[in-house]
């Protein structure tokens, strides 16, 4: 009688999950959540008896019996593909990429020609996850990581992906005293910026102080504080509110006149937009340099 063995699902979530060292960069494998990647884990564990992971708070590490099992599963793996490819053709592997990046960055400049990417790489599964914190989720569940800072972050190497400037827009409806809102009273247009409604992006604070300068630059309770630029480039277009955001982000919204600036009303930024990865990771992956060329290519 043949010895019972495991559930293939089960089995499946363990191949995958040991071998990316992670129940999300499975679960973004297979499909599914990191819960059911866990329940599947956990239910192989019962039937063989054995913890095969120990969990820590951000990452999974296989024990002894992890270690000891992962080589006949990966190999009973490859045998099933392996006849799978010969008794019936060869399967193309699926090519997975997944890329973090900050939502405003991702929504006004990544959304729009990503199209240009997949037609590029058609074979590539996307993934792209939009975490407003760089922190939400752990480096090793991510191909490639996109963040806005001074470019230091502890244990992690960056490189620069695009120097930024900030630029002050308001919709046509906003009155700022400039008349048509193509330059002219400059200085005017600045203080009126300052007396009216602001909506300020959390940690960029600064950025008001510094182009109205030596006008008072303070918060007012007019304004309003968010914590993306892409919710203040949405205040700048209800027309009730001017922004002060990264111009890249705006450069639609001003090409087909959502917004409108003036001239004196840019400002270089101190941060800006890096590739980031773990200083451990020697590179990036085949997909992940691919795709960090490509936005590369934005930049220009």
């Amino acid at each position: 009688m043949r010895t019972p063995i495991p559930a293939l699902i089960d089995l499946e979530a363990f191949e995958s999950a040991a071998r990316h060292g992670s129940f999300v960069a499975a679960a973004g494998e297979l499909h599914l959540t990191p819960s059911a990647i866990s329940h599947r884990v956990h239910s192989l564990e019962r039937q063989l008896g054995v913890v095969l992971f120990t969990r820590h708070a951000r990452r999974i590490e296989l024990t002894d019996h992890g270690r000891a099992y992962m080589p006949s599963v990966r190999h009973a793996f490859d045998e099933l593909a392996a006849s799978t490819a010969g008794l019936f053709g060869f399967v193309r592997p699926v090519r997975r990429l997944t890329a973090r990046v900050p939502i405003s960055y991702a929504v006004t400049v990544v959304a729009p020609r990503l199209h240009e990417f997949k037609q590029e790489h058609p074979d590539i599964e996307l993934r792209l996850v939009s975490a407003i914190w760089a922190d939400a989720l752990a480096a090793q569940d991510v191909d490639l990581d996109v963040r806005f800072g001074a470019g230091n972050w502890a244990g992690h190497q960056a490189e620069l992906l695009h120097r930024e400037t900030a630029t002050a827009v308001w919709a046509p409806a906003f009155d700022t005293g400039s008349g048509d809102g193509d330059g002219d009273g400059d200085s005017d247009v600045l203080a009126t910026l300052a007396r009216h409604p602001r909506a300020h992006v959390l940690g960029m604070e600064n950025l008001w102080f510094q182009l109205l300068q030596p006008t008072p630059a303070g918060l007012t309770s007019a304004d309003v504080t968010v914590d993306t630029s892409l919710a203040a480039i949405e205040l700048a277009c209800s027309g009730g509110f001017s922004a002060l955001v990264p111009t890249r982000f705006v450069s639609r919204h001003l090409a087909d006149g959502r917004l409108r600036t003036a001239a004196g009303c840019t400002v270089t930024m101190s941060e800006a937009h890096y590739l980031v990865h773990p200083s451990s990771r020697t590179a990036l992956g085949t997909e992940a340099t691919l795709f960090a060329d490509w936005l590369r290519t934005l930049a220009e």
